[in-house]
């Protein structure tokens, strides 16, 4: 969740448990929004991300890629898998008896 954003500054920040975490975005960023591509303008206060980056020499963390937006719609997209999987063995095994 990203708890602050700086436009000028181009960096977000992600407040952890116990600390927080400044990120640089920059033009080899990899910035995206459901799927598509977005900018540095799209990244807003308490809104959910995730991504990857990098540690420079200096310290300072660099993202690499960021997707905006919560990650529940893969974890919705499994569950969906899950649940017909659970459906159709369910369904086999009725079936017989009725044959």
């Amino acid at each position: 969740m990203v708890s602050a954003a700086d436009q000028n500054a181009k960096t977000f920040t992600i407040a952890g448990k116990t600390t927080s975490r400044a990120f640089k975005v920059t033009d080899k960023t990899a910035v995206t929004k459901a799927g598509n591509p977005a900018t540095m303008a799209d990244i807003v206060e308490n809104q959910e991300v995730s991504g990857s980056y990098r540690k420079n020499a200096d310290g300072t963390l660099e993202a690499k890629t960021v997707k905006i937006g919560p990650m529940s719609e893969k974890k919705k997209g499994e569950e969906g898998k899950k649940s017909k999987a659970t459906s159709s063995p369910a369904a086999a095994p009725a079936a017989s008896p009725k044959s």
